[in-house]
C-alpha cells in the first residue's frame, strides 16, 4: 500500500509538473515574442524636403543615395495633403487622414464652437481640444494594441497631447526657445530603442529643416544645396549610429516630408487690401491659402463677389470647394476659401511678404510634394514605386508594427510593393513559438501515459479476488520492473 501511494504521488506531481512547464512556456515565449522581437520603426521629417531636392547636381547627398540602394523609395516622392502646411501633413502623416477629418486643418484655424483661434507658435499643441479629434496618430495605435509596445517622439507636432488617453511613452515637445543639436536629437531616439530596461519599439523624429533655409532663400538656392549637403551628413551620423548600437538591419527607418517648397518672387504679389475692405474679416492660416471669416454684417458670398477680379488665384465658397481637396467637412474650415496658384502670395491688412519660398499651394502641384525613401527588414532592397500618398504612410506603418490600423484613408495598394513579401522576424518568432508548444505538448502526453500505465498496474498486482466463500488478494511474490510503455504488465496478471 506503502509503495502504492507513493507511485500515485509521483505520478501526481510528474504530471503536474509538466502541466505548470507548458503553462509558464506559454506566456513566456509570448512575452519574448512581445518584448525581444517586437518590430521596430522610426519615422523622420525633414520639414521641407521636396522631393526633387535629391536630384540637385551641386548638394552632396550620397548617404541618402545609400538608403535609397539598401532600401526603397519614390521616384517622385509623395502626394501630400491639401492643404500642404507644416502642421496638418505632419498629423496626416501618422493618422492617415485627410486634413478635414482629423481637424488640423492649419498652422493657424478658428473653432466656432470653442470660439478660440489656434496658433502653431504657442503651447496650444499640446492641448487635446485641438489634437484629438478623431485621428489616432501611430504611438497611439502602437501603445494601445500591446502592452509591451512603447513609442518615443522628438518634436513631431501633437506628441504632448493626451490623444485618446495616451501619450508616447517618451516624448519631448518643440520648444524653439530650447531645442536639442539635430545629432543630439538622433542620439536620443536611439537611446531610446536601446535603453536596457524600457526600451521603445516606434520612434518619430522632426528636424525643422530644409524648410527654414527654403522659406529664407527658396528652393533653387546654393544655400538649399548647403542645407542639404549638412542634412545628408546627418542622415551619415544616422547611419553610423545604428550600427554602433547593432540596430542597423534591424529596425525599420522611414524618412519623408511634409511638403515641398515653391519659388515666391517679390512680383507675385497678391494684394487682398485693393478688393476687400480689411475691417470686413478675418483671416487664418494667410498665405498662400487663405481661410476668410467674414465680420458681422458681411456675408461670404459678398466678400467672393468683391474678389471676383482677382488675378493668380481661385475663390470658392466653402460648399464650391472641390472634393478632390479633402477640405471641406470640418467645423473649422472658414466659410471662403482663397487659393493661390503656384508661386503667388497673398499679403492684406498693408503687410509685407519678404520670403523666397513658400508651400501651401494646390496638393497636385508636383512642387509641393516631398520626398520618401525608406530602409530596414520589411523593406526590399533597392526597390521604388512612382508615388504614393501621404494618407497610406500611417497603414504602412501599421503593417510594419503589425497592428490593425485606426480608422484612416490610406491604402496599402502600392506600398506593399515595396514591402519583403516574408516577414523573416515574424516567421522566426512563430516558429520558435511553435516548436517549443510541441516539444512540451509531447513531454506532457508521454508523461500523462506512462503515469496512466503505471498507476493501473500497481492495481493490477494488488487485486482483490472473492471466490468460493472465501476473500484473498494476491501479490507477486518477486516486483518486477516495468517500462513506463510497456505492455508486459498483462504479463503478470493472474489467469
Amino acid at each position: 500500500m506503502k509503495r502504492k501511494n507513493i507511485d500515485a504521488c509521483l505520478s501526481i506531481f510528474l504530471v503536474g509538473f509538466i502541466c505548470w512547464c507548458f503553462c509558464w512556456t506559454i506566456p513566456h515565449v509570448s512575452a519574448m515574442a512581445d518584448d525581444d522581437n517586437l518590430p521596430k520603426l522610426l519615422l523622420i521629417s525633414f520639414d521641407g524636403f521636396r522631393w526633387d531636392y535629391m536630384s540637385h547636381p551641386n548638394a552632396r547627398l550620397g548617404n541618402f543615395t545609400w538608403i535609397q540602394r539598401h532600401g526603397v523609395h519614390a521616384e517622385r516622392g509623395l502626394k501630400n495633403a491639401f492643404i500642404t502646411k507644416t502642421f496638418p501633413n505632419h498629423i496626416t502623416l501618422v493618422t492617415g487622414l485627410y486634413e478635414e477629418s482629423h481637424g488640423v486643418v492649419g498652422n493657424t484655424m478658428f473653432d466656432p464652437v470653442l470660439n478660440e483661434t489656434f496658433n502653431s507658435g504657442t503651447g496650444q499643441v499640446s492641448e487635446s481640444k485641438w489634437m484629438d479629434n478623431g485621428g489616432e496618430p501611430i504611438w497611439v495605435t502602437n501603445q494601445r494594441q500591446h502592452n509591451m509596445a512603447r513609442s518615443g517622439a522628438v518634436y513631431w507636432v501633437g506628441d504632448g497631447a493626451i490623444i485618446k488617453g495616451f501619450r508616447p511613452y517618451r516624448y519631448l515637445e518643440f520648444d524653439p526657445d530650447n531645442l536639442l543639436t539635430f545629432q543630439k536629437r538622433i542620439d536620443t531616439i536611439v537611446d531610446w530603442f536601446t535603453d536596457p530596461l524600457y526600451p521603445i519599439n516606434l520612434g518619430v523624429l522632426y528636424f525643422e529643416e530644409p524648410d527654414a533655409t527654403g522659406h529664407k532663400f527658396g528652393p533653387y538656392s546654393k544655400e538649399i544645396d548647403l542645407k542639404l549637403t549638412e542634412l545628408n551628413d546627418l542622415a551619415g551620423y544616422l547611419i553610423k549610429r545604428l550600427n554602433e548600437t547593432g540596430l542597423l538591419g534591424k529596425l525599420n527607418v522611414v524618412i519623408t516630408s511634409d511638403h515641398g517648397m515653391s519659388l515666391t518672387p517679390s512680383d507675385k504679389i497678391l494684394n487682398l487690401d485693393n478688393y476687400i475692405n480689411p475691417e470686413s474679416y478675418r483671416i487664418f492660416q494667410s498665405n498662400p491659402i487663405a481661410n476668410i471669416l467674414p465680420n458681422d454684417g458681411v456675408s461670404a458670398e459678398e466678400l467672393k463677389a468683391n474678389l471676383s477680379s482677382l488675378p493668380n488665384a481661385k475663390v470658392y465658397l466653402k460648399e464650391e470647394i472641390p472634393e478632390e481637396f479633402h477640405y471641406k467637412h470640418n467645423r473649422r474650415i472658414q466659410p471662403l476659401l482663397i487659393v493661390s496658384d503656384n508661386g503667388y502670395s497673398i499679403v492684406y491688412n498693408h503687410k509685407n511678404y519678404t520670403n523666397l519660398g513658400d508651400h501651401g499651394y494646390n496638393n497636385s502641384l508636383a512642387d509641393m510634394h516631398p520626398f520618401f525613401m525608406a530602409t530596414g527588414p520589411h523593406f526590399k532592397k533597392n526597390a521604388s514605386v512612382d508615388m504614393f500618398h501621404s494618407v497610406d504612410v500611417y497603414p504602412m506603418m501599421c503593417a510594419i508594427l503589425r497592428l490593425k490600423p485606426a480608422p484612416n484613408n490610406g491604402t496599402l495598394k502600392i506600398v506593399s510593393a515595396l514591402f519583403e513579401t516574408v516577414d523573416n522576424e515574424s516567421f522566426t518568432t512563430f516558429v520558435t513559438y511553435i516548436v517549443l508548444l510541441a516539444l512540451t505538448a509531447t513531454v506532457v502526453v508521454v508523461f500523462a501515459v506512462g503515469a496512466c500505465r503505471q498507476h493501473r498496474f500497481v492495481n493490477r498486482k494488488h487485486m482483490t479476488f472473492h471466490g468460493a466463500g472465501f476473500k484473498y488478494s494476491v501479490t507477486p511474490a518477486h516486483h518486477t520492473q516495468t517500462s513506463l510503455l510497456s505492455d508486459s504488465e498483462d504479463d503478470n496478471v493472474l489467469p
